[in-house]
């Protein structure tokens, strides 16, 4: 039983310490928390909960895109489920989902994304009121903005960009309309157009002549060269005397890093979205939507084009989904707030497109290193309690071979006072008195080294635990 006690003695703090250290540098650190983004544009009586899932990994407030082989994303609203959408997030940390919602959406719109058992996020989304049905029955030339510009003399041209954005070099059409001092449209008018840093009908920069139609209304293709293009017109009357006219010049709305989007594609048959880039990019994020708001979204590869450019193509969506859709915004980062993100119309009807951008929904992040905080803690509390349970034990070995070692001495003490010593020589037994006093001095020196002992360890314990706080 002694050897027992004194290998445990001995045994017991390494192995206590160690696994203690196991704990707390193991489990009891805090690892990589992997959480979703939800981003959107949902609108209230929308036939679609079209969400654009982001994967993020997050350690001390660093993040970058974690890719999820596959979740599943469910929704209800106004308590009535919807159809559940399963699919990757690819290893940019994106995922496309879409929920149709046939009854229309209703606020309490609450979204829950589940990674095999795991629920990563369950949130309530916030719904966008729909827009009046006057703004969006507006056709596109109706509610053109004018480009802002220089105008001079008795006529005045209004100048807009056919799509309300141009990317260079892509050639775009740019209607001109000539109207008199009154408002009226002047038939015939005749336009000289010349323009710097672009291309005029395939014609380089010089200066080409148009014709107004009968409603005084030109239109002009125009290449941008630059990300900076300045057009300068000047109107006659047809037959009028020389020098009578007016004038326009400004700036031209072309947008530095645009992916342009292909209005031939839309005209085919399927009808498609062909997206070309002038930089290199490996993909394009798009949104389609509508007056209902955001219809669906989509992540379109691009490749060079053998022309030098880097282009993709997307199907549009077959069925009622396709008159609903008029817009598409086309950015090159999944959040829509790059410089070069443009929304593009879909068909010439609807003119410039004014979209809602996706916004950030809800963030699952802080909930998930909540869960992985909490876990870390209950990871290191074991590891502290193992170190305690470690010291106590410790400390009562220690009493424990100080006892016996005592109860020994004294039995030793006891019998050489007696007279008889460990030769079996006798000799003069003590006094009563003299044997009490070396008794207590052989007592006290024991129990103070084992005090001091105990000490010691737990001192050391504790030193391991406060070390163990700095992570």
């Amino acid at each position: 039983m002694a050897s027992t006690f004194d290998a445990a003695t001995y045994v017991l703090p390494a192995l206590g310490i160690g696994l203690a250290a196991f704990v707390l540098l193991g489990p009891g650190s805090q690892r990589m928390t992997t959480g979703v983004r939800v981003w959107g544009a949902p609108v209230a009586g929308s036939e679609a909960l079209a969400l654009r899932i982001e994967g993020v990994r997050r350690l001390y407030g660093a993040e970058d895109p974690a890719a999820i082989p596959e979740i599943e994303v469910s929704a209800a609203s106004a308590g009535a489920p919807l159809e559940r959408w399963t699919g990757p997030i690819d290893k940019d940390g994106i995922g496309e989902a879409l929920l149709p919602a046939p009854g229309g959406l209703a606020e309490p719109v609450v979204v829950r994304i589940a990674r095999g058992g795991e629920v990563l996020l369950e949130e309530q989304v916030p719904l966008a009121p729909p827009r009046p049905a006057e703004m969006s029955a507006l056709p596109g030339a109706a509610h053109a903005s004018a480009l802002p510009g220089a105008a001079r003399g008795e006529l005045r041209l209004r100048v807009t960009a056919a799509r309300g954005a141009m990317a260079a070099p892509f050639p775009e059409p740019v209607r001109v309309a000539v109207e008199g001092e009154d408002g009226a449209p002047i038939a015939g008018a005749r336009v000289e157009a010349s323009a710097v840093g672009a291309d005029l009908e395939g014609q380089g920069n010089g200066p080409i002549l148009v014709v107004a139609d009968a409603r005084g209304a030109a239109e002009l293709s125009l290449k941008p060269l630059s990300h900076a293009v300045e057009l300068t017109l000047r109107a006659t009357r047809p037959g009028g005397p020389p020098g009578a006219g007016g004038s326009w010049e400004g700036r031209l709305p072309v947008i530095p890093g645009a992916i342009w989007l292909d209005p031939g594609g839309l005209a085919g048959e399927p009808p498609a979205l062909r997206l070309v880039s002038p930089a290199p990019r490996p993909r394009a994020y798009v949104s389609i939507g509508g007056a209902r708001g955001r219809l669906l979204g989509a992540v379109v590869p691009l490749a060079p084009d053998g022309a030098g450019f880097f282009a993709g193509t997307l199907a549009l969506p077959d069925g009622q989904a396709r008159p609903a859709a008029d817009w598409a915004v086309v950015a090159s980062d999944p959040y829509e707030q790059g410089a070069g993100t443009v929304a593009w119309p879909l068909s010439a009807a609807t003119g410039p497109a004014s979209p809602r951008r996706v916004t950030l929904l809800a963030d699952g992040l802080p909930a998930a290193e909540a869960r992985e905080r909490a876990r870390a803690s209950w990871a290191r509390r074991a590891g502290l309690a193992v170190l305690g349970a470690t010291a106590a034990a410790e400390m009562l070995l220690l009493a424990l071979r100080s006892r016996t070692a005592r109860r020994r001495l004294e039995a030793h003490l006891a019998a050489a006072s007696g007279g008889a010593g460990e030769d079996g020589a006798s000799g003069a037994p003590l006094s009563r008195e003299d044997r009490g006093r070396l008794l207590a001095a052989a007592r006290a020196e024991p129990l103070l080294s084992v005090l001091a002992l105990a000490a010691l360890v737990g001192l050391s314990f504790a030193t391991v635990a406060a070390l163990a706080t700095f992570r």
